[in-house]
């Protein structure tokens, strides 16, 4: 008797997502593994490792797939990520499950010397995975590249002991990120190290970077006024690179959002589209801190503030448009702006669809294990609480009510 396909997972990494993408291809192909074999001259056998995410596909392997299968450019557009990913295990890194069934990055020799020449490369790989599938298990490791680039620094001078300390200060801003999701306290802590080793370090374009950053815990602390003036101070560097002033301008709109200004709001999401995009990052940077503020990124927080200044159904209107094209490895984002979509339904009066999107957001929150996203859900959840009697805001408040116990008991 022919065995079921293994059930795929394809958030669990790339390897996993490009071992789902190419078993729909085939399918949709109507092929067996055997029959795609042929076509691109290997085995079936390693078609099937593949798919599982057992076996690393070669580039050439990639095209060759994705000339057999006629793929519309889904399957090469997925090599970037495979080939990152794949440098990470090479240099140390493996993905193995944890007890939630997320991915863990563990690296079994903290003081292999190729890991800090490589730390850019890393954390820009880390920061991507996290977002797709959750930043569960990643602390020890940016604990540990803290402590290579401290030892490092202890040791070095000039030159060397400057990239130390800024390698220092983008895993502690890193850190922030891990610790937001659950623990806000420890993520202003990692941001004020941060911010202390970007100065050291005389790094301009990094200090405004996680000012930025502190301005947005401000905002998640609804403290507007703090928010602007953090965002302000980092503005008055002169030399910072595009989207990184973007990102500034963004968390300045939030607040100005917040405290019921709307022209002020407005002006600021305006600079930050015209100069949202940009590439020049700042040579004093190994990777570029604001490659994910495009166009896509402003104008999801326009329709935030959109609904922070009581428009809702504009708002609704603009998430709806992004969301239906949202990148697949932003699902972390895409939980928090789901989160926010179902709160401007509840304010125009859909309790159906709030309570749709709320599911949505829940099942992002769950899958990336995300305790930030959860705290986003909670005023729906208080709202649709009031409103049992439509099924689907019922059964959101029993699977919510699920999901904070299992955080809370983790």
């Amino acid at each position: 008797m022919a065995q079921a396909p293994r059930q795929l997972t394809p958030h669990r990494s790339a390897l996993h997502g490009f071992g789902a993408a190419l078993r729909q291809w085939r399918e949709c192909r109507g092929l067996s593994q055997r029959a795609l074999g042929k076509r691109v001259h290997v085995s079936g056998d390693l078609v099937g490792k593949v798919e599982k995410a057992e076996r690393w596909p070669s580039s050439h392997l990639v095209e060759s797939f994705e000339a057999a299968l006629q793929a519309a450019g889904e399957l090469v557009r997925l090599l970037p990520d495979l080939e990152r990913e794949r440098r990470l295990t090479d240099i140390g890194y493996r993905l193995t499950d944890d007890a939630r069934s997320q991915v863990r990055v563990v690296m079994p020799h903290p003081d292999a010397p190729d890991l800090l020449r490589s730390w850019h490369e890393q954390l820009a790989s880390l920061a991507t995975t996290g977002n797709r599938i959750g930043y569960v298990g990643m602390a020890s490791t940016a604990h540990a590249q803290i402590s290579i680039a401290a030892t490092i620094g202890r040791r070095s001078r000039s030159a060397r002991r400057r990239e130390a300390l800024i390698a220092q200060a983008l895993w502690a801003e890193f850190l922030s990120w891990i610790d937001e999701q659950s623990d806000a306290v420890e993520a202003d802590a990692w941001l004020r190290h941060a911010q202390q080793h970007a100065v050291e370090a005389n790094a301009p374009t990094l200090a405004s970077y996680v000012l930025m950053r502190q301005s947005q815990r401000a905002l998640e602390r609804f403290d507007p006024g703090n928010a602007i003036a953090l965002a302000q101070r980092a503005l008055e560097e002169v030399r910072l690179p595009g989207r990184i002033r973007a990102l500034l301008l963004i968390r300045q709109a939030q607040a100005y959002a917040m405290g019921g200004d709307q022209n002020a709001c407005a002006a600021s999401i305006d600079k930050a589209h015209r100069v949202a995009g940009s590439t020049d990052w700042g040579s004093e940077l190994p990777i570029d801190l604001g490659f994910h503020c495009n166009p896509v990124y402003v104008a999801a927080h326009e329709a935030q503030c959109r609904l922070l200044l009581g428009q809702p159904t504009a708002a609704a209107d603009l998430f709806e448009q992004l969301l239906g094209q949202w990148p697949d490895q932003w699902r972390v984002d895409e939980a928090l702006w789901r989160s926010s979509l179902s709160t401007a339904y509840i304010n125009t009066g859909d309790i159906e669809r709030a309570a749709t999107e709320a599911a949505k957001a829940l099942a992002l929150a769950a899958g990336t294990s995300s305790t930030r996203a959860l705290r986003w859900l909670n005023p729906t959840a208080v709202a649709l609480r009031q409103q049992t009697a439509v099924p689907e805001a019922a059964a959101f408040v029993l699977t919510y009510r699920q999901a904070t116990l299992e955080a809370c008991n983790y």
